[in-house]
């Protein structure tokens, strides 16, 4: 994602930045609020057929969706100084020397960004462990107790 954002000008291209921001200006609270509803059987004033149902609503699955969202930006917002000070002809050099994109990105650009992208997941993982607001709501804040499906 900071690599789509820092080396290429499309439409729309504000928005999905703004996008990446997200997460930030939203109180956490409200991140897992939306999530819940989201995720909920009803949430357009008529059931959904069973095979469209969130099966992520009270499951590690839907926690560990949450504090993605809330992480997300911290790994995104690391990445793009390192992409803009590496020059983009690094990787058409190495497209010219008949490099695939995958070894273009596992020999070129991996490298680079490696620190960056350590230091964005450690952002991550430490605004993970101390986030409750998202989790809270997503979860169904029953400790050690499996919520019903029918809330």
């Amino acid at each position: 994602m900071a690599w789509v954002l820092v080396r290429y000008r499309f439409p729309g291209r504000g928005l999905a930045d703004a996008l990446v921001d997200l997460p930030f200006a939203l109180p956490t609270a409200v991140a897992g609020h939306h999530a819940h509803d989201a995720a909920h059987e009803e949430r357009l004033d008529r059931p959904l057929p069973r095979a469209s149902r969130h099966p992520a609503r009270f499951t590690p699955a839907g926690i560990t969706l949450a504090l993605v969202f809330i992480g997300l930006p911290f790994v995104v917002r690391s990445v793009p100084a390192v992409l803009q000070d590496l020059d983009a002809e690094f990787e058409e050099a190495a497209a010219t020397l008949g490099a695939s994109r995958w070894q273009t990105f596992r020999r070129v650009l991996l490298p680079a960004i490696t620190p960056a992208v350590v230091t964005g997941f450690a952002l991550a993982f430490a605004r993970g462990i101390g986030e409750y607001g998202s989790v809270v709501f997503i979860s169904g804040n029953m400790p050690m107790r499996p919520r019903s499906r029918r809330c």
